[in-house]
């Protein structure tokens, strides 16, 4: 054994071996803890380059978005990340990193700021495109402002009519943008073309537009971008209610969450003096004893005998049922009361001193509740020591039924 270790070659392979492990050891012990994401391993023998660009890289706003408005900020830009090729693709995969514009510091007014990031490893090179903007910051504004009507190809009505007037719904919008914008703005208006029309109609989702007192259109922010336009042309009519029928009564499995009609209100033509008799138009009744689920559907209104014409001949109406359902409530508490101080208590069974909760009831119902919402009590006055069956008490919401996992806990006293 010995004139086997004392060859020289056996001697070299083992220095050879004992070398390659020290450098090992110490490549392991001098690994920083920013490579983690890739393993030590990783960092030792994957020396391979990579270069990946990321399009459509998203940019966010540091600054008070409250108070100020910013313009020039790219919505996305470009990253190319050039590293190790782990690295780089976990990296890119999982985009777990934000770029931004840091404003915070900054007063209104005009800067090019550097397009920023966080989130990515060291070991990479990290460039933006554009690695920085020009942008501008300005004190916010918000104002409310009416909403006036003009009309397109008004020489082309039909003949023989004119029109009365418009109404907007809402009257009002609230526009919001740079005060400098807000305080050029003049007139808020929305546009209705009135060629060939003959009669009042309704239209909906009207596009609001800005002016500056020049004519200007002004880019700023509406809310709502879009009204309702209620036009009247001179023939007698006016605007009622519809006034929703229904007969009989939804089965005690069900539940009516909304009942809604596409439109509220309906155009009556007639005569002067019978338009002072009509206040409503009603639908033909819906029997709620046929409904057995959520649906749509189409009612006929009822035409008084005095109109002439209304501007629609039936709505659809929506109607949203809810059927009951069951729901477990898991782990609520029961709770101790009335314990003498002479004694503990301790849980066997349930062990934990919590039970689940069967709970049967309509879904908007369901959807709000939580453990808090329902109380478990035991009632352990006048017990002594040892081992007892005690009933469970509940306290739960109305409307609901709760069934227990066990009726009564087990609980010993000492």
């Amino acid at each position: 054994m010995n004139d086997w270790l004392n060859k020289p070659w056996v001697i070299r392979i083992t220095s050879l071996f004992l070398a390659v492990l020290t450098f090992f050891v110490i490549s392991f012990d001098n690994q920083d803890t920013r490579t983690a994401d890739i393993g030590g391993i990783d960092s030792i023998f994957n020396s391979s380059q990579e270069t990946e660009v990321i399009d459509d890289v998203p940019v966010s706003i540091q600054i008070d978005d409250e108070r100020y408005v910013v313009s020039g900020v790219p919505q996305t830009v470009s990253l190319t990340l050039q590293g190790t090729v782990s690295v780089v693709q976990s990296t890119a995969m999982q985009r777990n990193f934000d770029v931004f514009v840091d404003l915070e510091d900054l007063e209104p007014g005009t800067h090019v700021v550097p397009i920023e990031y966080e989130g990515i490893s060291s070991r990479l090179n990290v460039a933006i495109d554009p690695p920085e903007v020009e942008i501008s910051i300005e004190e916010r504004g918000m104002a409310e402002f009416e909403v006036t009507v003009d009309y397109t190809n008004l020489d082309q009505l039909q003949a023989g009519f004119e029109l009365g007037g418009a109404t907007v719904t809402p009257g009002t919008v609230t526009i919001t943008s740079s005060q400098s914008i807000i305080d050029r703005i003049s007139i808020v208006k929305a546009f209705v073309d009135v060629e060939g029309i003959g009669e009042s109609l309704s239209i909906s989702d009207v596009p609001v537009r800005v002016y500056d007192n020049e004519g200007n259109q002004l880019n700023a922010r509406v809310e709502p971008d879009t009204v309702s336009i209620d036009v009247e042309v001179n023939s007698p009519n006016k605007t009622v209610p519809i006034e929703l029928q229904t007969t009989g009564e939804l089965s005690e499995e069900l539940q009516l969450v909304s009942i809604e009609l596409d439109q509220e209100e309906v155009q009556v033509f007639a005569a002067e003096t019978d338009l002072t008799t009509i206040n409503e138009i009603i639908t033909e009744q819906i029997d709620l004893t046929e409904l057995t689920e959520s649906t749509t559907v189409e009612v006929d209104l009822v035409a008084p005998d005095a109109a002439r014409l209304l501007s629609t001949n039936s709505v659809a109406v929506s109607i949203e049922l809810e059927e009951l359902t069951e729901q477990t409530i898991e782990d609520v508490e029961i709770e101790v009361e009335n314990l003498s101080n002479a004694f503990t208590s301790s849980f066997l069974n349930p062990e934990t001193g919590m039970i689940n909760l069967t709970v049967i009831g309509f879904p908007s119902i369901l959807t709000e509740l939580s453990q808090s919402d329902f109380q478990l009590m035991i009632d352990l006055s006048g017990l002594n020591d040892g081992e007892h069956q005690v009933p469970i008490e509940l306290s739960a919401p109305n409307n609901l039924e709760v069934t227990l996992a066990t009726e009564e806990a087990t609980i010993q006293l000492e």
